[in-house]
């Protein structure tokens, strides 16, 4: 006899995915490109935690106080207590250890098969560009040229007063001396 009823509801489901599947690359043949808005679930793969989860970075910090830039202007310490942490927990959840952050070995996300797909795109014609509200740079990493990051990068640092540019590297050097207080706690 056949399969069982879950085993039949799978097939469907399969059946049905690969349908989808064809019907957007039917679409995307028929326009010529498309532009693709991304957020923070494509980077989640690479190790970057979601904000919005529970537990996430936005449950202990509030967006509309540690990213606002009037904040910012009046109490820059609180953006960057928040980006040092974000910072931190993305090398920790990439295996990095408390050792490796003392020595300026902090682990970064690389991109992943969704953003290596999207750049594969780009190369081929079919993207025209990729609008998303990361910081994380791992569209550009991946090979995308046509990328617009709405929210910045987390890739350099520019200084308010003049508009000087550095590298964040510089910034998170800076961060080495102060990670023995309560981020690592």
């Amino acid at each position: 006899m056949g399969g069982s009823a879950s085993q039949s509801a799978n097939v469907a489901a399969t059946r049905g995915l690969a349908e989808s599947i064809e019907d957007v690359a039917q679409l995307i043949a028929s326009k010529g490109s498309f532009t693709c808005f991304t957020g923070a679930g494509i980077s989640v793969d690479s190790g970057i935690p979601d904000f919005r989860s529970r537990g996430g970075l936005w449950s202990k910090y509030d967006p509309f106080v540690y990213c606002e830039y009037s904040t910012f202007c009046k109490k820059p310490h609180l953006f960057w207590r928040f980006a040092r942490e974000l910072t931190y927990g993305i090398h920790k959840s990439l295996g990095g250890t408390d050792a490796e952050a003392l020595q300026g070995a902090l682990r970064s996300a690389e991109p992943n098969a969704a953003h290596h797909a999207l750049a594969e795109f780009e190369k081929i014609g079919l993207l025209s560009s990729v609008i998303t509200q990361n910081i994380d740079g791992l569209h550009r990493k991946a090979g995308n040229e046509n990328v617009i990051e709405i929210h910045g990068t987390d890739r350099t640092c520019t200084c308010m007063n003049c508009g000087s540019q550095c590298e964040m590297s510089v910034v998170v050097n800076q961060w080495i001396e102060t990670l023995r207080d309560p981020v690592l706690e």
